[in-house]
């Protein structure tokens, strides 16, 4: 069967809207898988960005946590290889444990200076290396910013301690004069009283450190 021409009738070529159509929504698509990669990346990098810097800030936590632990660890090591090491020299008979407070060290110079009168000052001298071993460690300890004032304290405190004992050494060194027990007094006084003051700021400084 054939189809007749009907003339005036114009008949419209098939439409392409369909491919348009079809065409544009593919567009579209790539267009919005292209966005969504996007907004994937920029989530990735912001994460990775954030890991970095959270990884950063930890391991700077580590960093700081070690500095005062070992902080903490040479005060200790120092008062065992140059503090209690200095008390043994000074007093052999006695032991550490028995040096808990203030009165017991001065009650036990006291007992040293009467049973070796002057000569308990050349046993002081043969010690003196121990006493600045104490303050020249002390002196070279490093610690965190916000340790400062603490380790300030605590060094003055081992000065004074060193500056104590060093007065009476000389005064039973003196050959001009005699050991006598008023005199001598009121110098063992200020050795067991800045002896307290730097445990107290050694005991103080240690706690802080091992609570960061």
């Amino acid at each position: 069967m054939q189809m007749q021409y009907k003339p005036g009738v114009r008949r419209e070529p098939d439409s392409l809207a369909p491919f348009q159509l079809e065409r544009a929504s593919v567009e579209e698509e790539v267009a919005q898988m292209k966005r969504g990669k996007g907004v994937h990346l920029t989530l990735a990098l912001l994460v990775v960005a954030i890991g970095a810097i959270g990884g950063t800030r930890w391991m700077g936590s580590i960093d700081a946590s070690q500095a005062y632990a070992a902080a903490a660890d040479r005060l200790e090591a120092i008062d065992s290889q140059q503090g209690e090491a200095f008390l043994r020299c000074a007093l052999p008979n006695v032991q550490n444990s028995q040096l808990s407070s203030a009165p017991a060290l001065h009650n036990a110079i006291e007992i040293a200076s009467d049973r070796l009168d002057k000569r308990y000052g050349r046993l002081l001298e043969q010690c003196d290396y121990l006493l600045e071993g104490l303050t020249s460690a002390l002196a070279n300890v490093r610690a965190p910013d916000d340790m400062t004032r603490r380790m300030e304290t605590l060094r003055a405190a081992a000065d004074q301690f060193s500056a104590s004992f060093q007065d009476y050494r000389d005064y039973l060194l003196d050959p001009h004069r005699s050991y006598d027990y008023v005199q001598a007094t009121p110098l063992i006084e200020k050795i067991a009283n800045h002896w307290q003051d730097y445990q107290t700021a050694r005991a103080e400084t240690r706690t802080a450190l091992r609570s960061h």
